[in-house]
């Protein structure tokens, strides 16, 4: 099937509230010698962001073998690109209103900077873009009265294609940190591209990806008769989530949407990003091993675990 990326610009009423190559490879197919870019979270056992950190408190290991942090710097020294993706499939249709005032709330907590920017996306059937990557928090603002106005397009949920997507067409694109933020029930029907593919294309950009689980029974019991969704979307944002960097969330009676998205924003405020150089051996057009510590006691760190050599 093929993946639909469309613009649409509608302005509607507001909604009120509130990141070279070396010479030549040889024939054996050696990596070039560009830098890779890695984006950091640190915390504590008991949550709070460590933020106070400098380079000589992190190791990095490619493939298992220790590698020199070459540069290094604080997530607000750089731009941050987000882009919000939401889920308009017949199962989400009821939760479209809360989604929007909460994303409203967000992006305009994080859109402060000129250089900061958002994109605004909903996918079905189709992966639409309903804003591309902006500066301009008013026009988010705006642009979100669109969410889910378009016709419904019933029988699929391209999720693991709008992730690629987004991540090739949008955030390919621009530099400093990146993130997608995903609200849906994991459920994926009809994408060509497979959970694998589209962890390894956000892996490849640097993509953080922050999925926040929410459908229509999140931390409800249904009611006698009426079967719960299917475990299988927490797993797979879980993974999107993990594998690449970011936090897993779903919306209960304890942590709504708003709390979701405020720990998300204390996140991709306190990021730190390394850079380094692969050594000569690194084979080019393979996925390779990352693994960032801290050195702080009990420091947890989320960042992805493996990037794509370019040939």
């Amino acid at each position: 099937m093929r993946v639909a990326v469309t613009t649409t610009a509608l302005l509607m009423t507001s909604i009120a509230c509130l990141a070279q190559t070396v010479p030549e490879a040889p024939t054996t197919l050696r990596v070039s010698a560009k830098v890779v870019a890695v984006s950091a979270v640190v915390k504590a056992k008991d949550g709070t962001a460590l933020t106070s950190l400098t380079k000589d408190d992190f190791t990095l290991k490619q493939d298992g073998k220790e590698q020199p942090i070459r540069y290094f710097s604080r997530g607000d020294d750089l731009p941050l690109n987000i882009v919000l993706m939401v889920d308009v499939s017949r199962s989400q249709r009821t939760l479209i209103g809360d989604e929007a005032i909460a994303s409203d709330v967000f992006l305009r907590t994080m859109m402060r900077r000129p250089q900061d920017q958002a994109a605004f996306v909903q996918f079905d059937a189709e992966v639409t873009e309903l804003q591309g990557m902006t500066s301009d928090p008013n026009r988010m603002h705006l642009i979100i009265s669109a969410l889910g106005m378009r016709k419904e397009t019933a029988g699929a949920t391209l999720l693991h294609d709008g992730v690629f997507a987004v991540t090739d067409r949008l955030l390919s694109k621009v530099h400093g940190r990146k993130a997608v933020i995903l609200l849906t029930d994991g459920v994926d029907v009809g994408s060509r591209h497979s959970l694998k593919e589209a962890i390894e294309e956000a892996q490849r950009e640097n993509v953080q990806v922050y999925s926040i689980f929410y459908s229509a029974w999140s931390g409800f019991s249904a009611p006698t008769g009426v079967p719960l969704p299917s475990t299988d979307g927490r797993e797979t944002l879980k993974r999107f989530s993990e594998r690449t960097g970011g936090r897993a969330f779903e919306v209960s009676p304890s942590l709504g949407l708003q709390a979701i998205f405020t720990r998300i924003a204390e996140d991709l405020s306190t990021q730190y990003e390394l850079d380094y150089t692969p050594p000569p051996d690194t084979v080019a057009g393979r996925m390779h091993k990352l693994e960032v510590r801290a050195k702080h006691k009990g420091a947890i760190v989320q960042a992805r675990d493996a990037f794509y050599a370019e040939p």
